[in-house]
């Protein structure tokens, strides 16, 4: 009874307010970033902190991936039903949503949520979350289907900044797959000129691919392709084949942003668990049949 108050009471109010919430910054010893109230990495625009790094681990934090050039880090989900829809850090959001900061109940040091409802079509939420020895920002979706959806995909992607400085280079060195890391689980880019490493992960049972994108595209079905740009100032990006959800099914999956001060340091997660808040939403609050990630250990 609890779950069917809820949906109607989604689908009664169609949009959640934001109230332009203040950006939430996380810091820990190599990350520091802030997620916004459109739910994408950054502060807004060129304002710090965007994505940092330090690859000491002293929380020195220099050169931002994420704010020089123009800034472009974004999240985009598209069905039949509700067309192309995107958040971006830089030039605005199609679906709103609510900010937390819920560091205090997570497993993790560092760790927020963004909940969002576009129309009455579906509700979305993610949890952004890394432990403060952790060189990666990690990631867990849940799309929850208020009507019966087709054609449905998500896509996570950013335009690598870790050279773009005076003197220096917007180019990086960009890949997908890379030794045992397959191609439609891990794109990187490595900075021309300092090799620091960005790239976007996922080992989730969810179908899903890597694309590097010129010009930079928001759409799924790019990435879900392959597209491969090769070298420049290009995006990245990881994107999820989803396909059809029923009205009251949500769907789950996990993904991150991984750094390194060479490529092959990166971080690769092993054993990730995903936070507290996040299982209670999918699974005990909504009482929703869902289709969970796998959470397998992956070695580099």
């Amino acid at each position: 009874m609890k779950s069917k108050l809820l949906i109607t009471a989604l689908i009664v109010s169609p949009y959640i307010s934001t109230a332009n919430a203040a950006p939430i910054v996380l810091q820990g010893d190599f990350v520091k970033t802030a997620i916004s109230d459109d739910g994408t990495l950054g502060f807004g625009g060129n304002t710090s902190p965007g994505l940092l790094h330090d690859a000491t681990g002293t929380g020195t934090f220099g050169l931002d991936y994420l704010t020089p050039g123009s800034p472009w880090e974004i999240f985009s989900v598209d069905s039949d039903q509700s067309g192309l829809l995107t958040n971006n850090n830089a030039s605005g959001f199609d679906i709103s949503g609510t900010l937390s900061d819920i560091s205090g109940t997570s497993a993790y040091n560092n760790a927020v949520n963004w909940s969002g409802i576009f129309g009455s079509l579906f509700s979305i939420s993610t949890d952004t979350y890394f432990n403060n020895g952790d060189e990666r920002v990690s990631f867990t979706t849940t799309i929850t289907a208020l009507t019966n959806l087709t054609g449905l995909s998500f896509l996570r992607a950013i335009d690598p900044d870790p050279d773009n400085y005076p003197g220096g280079s917007a180019r990086t060195n960009n890949g997908r797959g890379f030794g045992s890391l397959l191609p439609q689980d891990w794109v990187h880019s490595v900075g021309t000129l300092s090799g620091l490493t960005l790239g976007l992960y996922s080992d989730s049972s969810v179908t899903h691919n890597t694309g590097i994108t010129s010009p930079w595209s928001f759409d799924p079905a790019n990435y879900l392709a392959a597209n491969d740009a090769g070298n420049g100032d290009n995006a990245i990006g990881l994107a999820f084949n989803i396909g059809s959800l029923n009205a009251s099914e949500a769907v789950s999956f996990d993904y991150h942003y991984i750094m390194g001060d060479r490529l092959d340091t990166v971080d690769i997660p092993t054993d990730v668990s995903e936070p507290s808040t996040m299982a209670l939403f999918a699974l005990g609050v909504l009482g929703l049949a869902s289709r969970r990630s796998k959470k397998k250990s992956k070695s580099f």
